[in-house]
């Protein structure tokens, strides 16, 4: 056989030929939160939650051909899940996710043991651990292997509950004795699966930011800039894409500062992010200022950083 033939015969038949992932970062390319997790119901790799990380893992370069990373998951005891939420257009709109229509997961999976069982889950909800409304009840499609193995499932959706604002995609290994490696994880829209889609990494950080942004920072590293009134300031600047809602606000290694007088402390913050510009308040500020002083907010170390989180 040609290898004409041969890639015409891995052409989906159903839906467009670029843009069929329904999955962002299936092949574990960003890691905007670290490398390395052992806790339980976090973002590891952007866009997947994992349940149980308690033994250890993260970023592997144990993968498959054509792929550079994989995550790994040890839950120690229970199973190793992971979970991505894809967002729908607005609460109870299932768009693509209607009744009826078709769709094929795929995905590559090994397992430090061999023989253990792999099951999919699916539902749709209001967050990614959320189970509201049943899309595809737990159930056994193979088992692991040591080596690198690709699954595919494909299966029917049903329209997705009145105030559901995601579709959770759940595979997972039930009670691995030990660590099991994911990557090459797509879903797409029928009942083909065709070769894993791979995309500029730029594209794919692009699609994780609406989510969540990691701004790392250096010594004075300036994140945010403002003025002070009185004992309060509003410091500002843009995010890097516009987010998906007002997002959350969390800091580490950073200071106030004014110039010229030196570094501030302060009591409180308020976010008063928007979608697409973040500003936070800084509360009951004391040190050497004057009014209207000129602020920034900037890292004090080789790891300062600031993140906004809005994950569903």
């Amino acid at each position: 056989m040609s290898n004409a033939r041969k890639l015409a015969d891995n052409l989906p038949t159903e839906g467009s030929l670029s843009g069929r992932n329904l999955l962002t970062n299936g092949a574990m390319q960003i890691w905007q939160r670290g490398t390395s997790f052992s806790t339980n119901s976090a973002y590891n790799a952007d866009r997947w939650n994992v349940d149980n990380n308690s033994g250890g893992g993260g970023q592997s370069t144990d993968a498959p051909d054509g792929f550079t990373y994989s995550l790994k998951i040890d839950p120690s005891s229970g199973n190793a899940a992971l979970r991505q939420a894809i967002e729908l257009p607005a609460a109870g709109e299932g768009g693509v996710f209607r009744s009826g229509q078709k769709f094929t997961l795929s995905f590559y999976v090994k397992s430090a043991n061999a023989g253990e069982a792999i099951n999919i889950f699916a539902a749709s909800a209001t967050s990614v651990g959320a189970t509201t409304t049943a899309q595809v009840s737990a159930q056994t499609i193979g088992t692991t292997t040591t080596s690198w193995v690709r699954h595919i499932f494909t299966f029917t959706s049903n329209n997705v509950g009145g105030s559901d604002t995601c579709y959770n995609i759940v595979p997972f290994v039930v009670s691995p004795s030990g660590a099991t490696y994911w990557t090459g994880l797509m879903l797409e829209e029928g009942s083909q699966a065709s070769p894993f889609e791979h995309e500029p990494v730029g594209v794919t950080l692009s699609k994780c930011q609406r989510y969540f942004q990691h701004h790392q920072g250096n010594y004075y590293t300036i994140f945010l800039n403002g003025s002070i009134d009185t004992t309060s300031a509003y410091l500002s600047g843009p995010l890097t894409q516009v987010m998906r809602a007002k997002p959350s606000f969390s800091t580490a290694n950073c200071y106030l500062y004014a110039r010229p007088t030196g570094t501030l402390t302060y009591s409180s913050t308020e976010n008063r992010c928007s979608t697409d510009f973040a500003t936070i308040g800084f509360h009951s500020i004391s040190g050497s200022i004057s009014n209207s002083a000129g602020m920034r907010f900037e890292s004090n170390n080789s790891n300062g950083y600031v993140r906004y989180d809005a994950e569903l």
